[in-house]
């Protein structure tokens, strides 16, 4: 029974340090240039329009309040969990590959993942992912495409305009309104419509 106890004790704090190492590893693996370029990449992007954010936030109900744990808590627990509920995640998956990060694993892509949740909000991320984003034809981000499709800012489109825009960003070649303008419609439909129906509940 001794034995057990001291096995347990071990085991517990094992599991403790793992924790620690996966919340907060992110602060030993990113020297100082890395959390300087972080730094300049979460800052230099216009905000995005309250509009924008309520829609997202909508489509995709508790984004702004869940992080990377809920994401693969899912994942384990779901079999095909949506990328778009966790905005931080698709930011570390654009910023990693950009950081002077030798043999970058997976674990690594996670630590900079919990690193920037720390230290940012969903909503930064948010911003960070529609303010670079490659739309395709020469649109990078939000306000670029919003003109190009629909000659407006982003503060000013409505809701089926931006379901278009969030179809365009699943995939931007595939929603593309001139190559398929049948899908893209379709598409940002059932943004549309995810939207309305999600108003009501």
């Amino acid at each position: 029974m001794k034995y057990l106890k001291r096995l347990l004790i071990v085991a517990c704090i094992f599991f403790i340090l793992v924790f620690l190492y996966l919340e907060f590893g992110g602060r030993f693996i990113l020297n100082t240039d890395n959390k300087r370029e972080i730094t300049w990449n979460m800052r230099i992007n216009k905000k995005l329009p309250d509009n924008f954010i309520n829609f997202y936030n909508t489509v995709y109900p508790n984004t702004m309040s869940q992080n990377s744990w809920d994401f693969y808590i899912k994942a384990f627990t779901q079999s095909n969990p949506n990328v778009n509920e966790c905005p931080c995640r698709q930011t570390g998956n654009r910023i990693m590959p950009t950081l002077n990060i030798q043999n970058k694993s997976p674990l690594d892509y996670f630590l900079l993942i919990r690193y920037i949740e720390q230290n940012y909000t969903q909503k930064d991320c948010l911003n960070f992912n529609f303010s670079n984003f490659d739309f395709l034809n020469n649109n990078k981000g939000i306000e670029q495409v919003s003109r190009a499709a629909f000659n407006k800012p982003a503060k000013e489109l409505h809701p089926l305009e931006m379901g278009e825009i969030l179809a365009l960003y699943n995939n931007p070649r595939k929603s593309n309104r001139y190559r398929n303008p049948e899908y893209a419609k379709e598409r940002a439909t059932y943004f549309y419509n995810l939207y309305l129906n999600n108003l009501k509940k």
